[in-house]
């Protein structure tokens, strides 16, 4: 790396970053929310729409205050893909504010903020998994026993809004951009649940000058490695510790729910629909489902990374299968097409430039896997449909989930449930049947998994085949190919 820091000016853009009013706030200010929603925000600047500048709060570390300020609030978005590059400027994110270990950060210097974002991650929003109840083991009990001085996400926002009702009384809009179904209505849940508790005077409120829309987005942005560091300083031929590597495609719906303001987002691509759950749904099971499905059955196959798994001929071939299954389970959203977004979806998996490791989209499997795989799942039971790779996808989860151990390039896989999962594998260790049914009466998953003969046969035939392969990735891998040649042969 150089020691060079890049300076580039307002002509640049085409627009002054300093002259950006504040106007947005966002919660979580990862490598996601930099190539995804801030390209929209700059989008509009680009437009000559100048209200909107954002100011990020990050409620733990990571604190990028500092490097923010030696350059000037400027970063670029590498996109890059098997089809080409293309690498921009972006200058709306103009404040970022951290709350460190021994620092409280104020949710009320916020209050004037007209529009706010958030991606947390799933976790953030301190629930019980398939519920918007509180979960009292997280950090939100602590906030609920010191409201003033928050340190989750819901206590934060709802310390924001006591302070606003408080002020100026403005409604506003909170939407949440994480990769949850119904995520507007999650974030809304567990901020009543808590208001009713830590603000009670709040709750009426919020409820009638707060909207809290759905929303989906969609980009493939992968946390910064020393590789996709080396490609972007290479791109700029200077150092950037804000900017991003992702892939082309983007995409934002958001629910037409809104109170007090809103950025003009129709200008800069955003889909504003009435009903977000058909873009969801098609999102979480094909993209989401093959990512997941990927990560439990491609390491079984040898791979470490997903552009590894996604250009394996065994596990294309399954995918193939697999989307076409996940797609017999969603109404298509409209101006979308099926076949059409698996396709897409398959390109932009073998993408050589993202190579998210496995063991990174197979953490927190217990939060993931009951909305990709077991809901479409119980609905292909239910109508005859084909979920023989669910059956797949389930097993080779089983044998490896919460387990701690280091892939290959040393990342350690997480998951909220791990104690629980890895003492239901070492308790029935070596018994597929005792295995497949103490793993599907787990409450994250539907009963009607766990009642369904065949469905629970299917796995203890999978148990066995992956525990009798594993550690010979050729033999998992023509097993896998098998099932997609069945598909084929009929």
């Amino acid at each position: 790396m150089t020691n060079k820091t890049r300076q580039i000016g307002s002509e640049t853009l085409g627009y002054d970053p300093a002259a950006l009013a504040p106007g947005a706030l966002h919660l979580g200010v990862g490598a996601f929310h930099r190539g995804h929603q801030e390209v929209y925000y700059d989008d509009l600047a680009r437009k000559g729409i100048r209200d909107w500048g954002v100011t990020g709060v990050n409620i733990a570390p990571p604190d990028l205050t500092d490097i923010h300020a030696r350059q000037g609030g400027l970063y670029s978005v590498l996109t890059r893909d098997q089809h080409g590059s293309t690498c921009r400027t972006i200058g709306t994110l103009r404040q970022v504010a951290v709350q460190t270990e021994g620092s409280t950060l104020d949710p009320a210097r916020f209050v004037n903020a007209r529009f706010v974002t958030l991606t947390i991650t799933e976790k953030g929003y301190c629930h019980v998994s398939g519920t918007t109840d509180l979960d009292p083991r997280s950090a939100i009990s602590q906030d609920l026993a010191t409201p003033d001085r928050p340190r989750t996400a819901p206590g934060f926002l709802c310390r924001l809004l006591d302070a606003r009702r408080r002020t100026s009384g403005k409604g506003l809009t909170i939407a949440s951009c994480d990769n949850v179904p119904a995520n507007g209505r999650l974030l809304q849940g567990v901020m009543e649940q808590f208001a009713a508790e830590a603000w009670p005077e709040l709750l009426p409120w919020m409820r009638d000058n707060v909207a809290f829309p759905n929303s989906m987005v969609d980009r493939i942005v992968p946390a910064m490695s020393d590789e996709s560091r080396a490609l972007l300083e290479d791109a700029l031929g200077a150092e950037d510790g804000l900017g991003v590597v992702a892939e082309p495609f983007r995409q934002w719906v958001l629910q037409d729910s809104v109170s007090g303001d809103r950025p003009p987002f129709g200008e800069a691509g955003v889909q504003i629909v009435p009903d977000v759950a058909p873009f969801e749904h098609m999102k979480h099971r094909m993209l989401n489902g093959l990512q997941s499905a990927y990560a439990e059955l491609g390491r079984l196959c040898g791979c470490g990374t997903s552009f590894e798994a996604a250009t394996n001929d065994a596990l294309v071939s399954w995918g193939k299968r697999f989307l076409v299954a996940q797609a017999a389970t969603l109404r298509c959203p409209p101006g979308e097409d099926l076949s059409d977004y698996g396709r897409v979806t398959l390109d932009r998996l073998a993408n050589p430039t993202i190579r998210h490791p496995l063991a990174q989209i197979a953490s927190d499997g217990s939060f993931k896997l009951p909305q990709r795989i077991a809901a479409p799942a119980a609905e292909l039971l239910a109508t005859g449909g084909d979920w023989t790779p669910h059956a797949m996808v389930f097993a080779g989860w089983m044998l490896t989930a919460g387990d701690p151990a280091p892939d290959a390039t040393g990342y350690v896989p997480t998951d909220p449930l791990a104690t629980t999962l890895a003492d239901l594998r070492t308790r029935h260790a070596g018994d597929a049947p005792a295995t497949a049914d103490a793993f599907l009466r787990l409450p994250i998953f539907p009963a009607a998994l766990g009642e369904n003969a065949a469905f629970r046969t299917a796995i203890e035939t999978w148990l066995v085949t992956f525990a009798e392969r594993r550690g010979t990735p050729a033999a998992v891998q023509s097993a896998i190919a098998a099932t997609a040649r069945e598909v084929i042969d009929a």
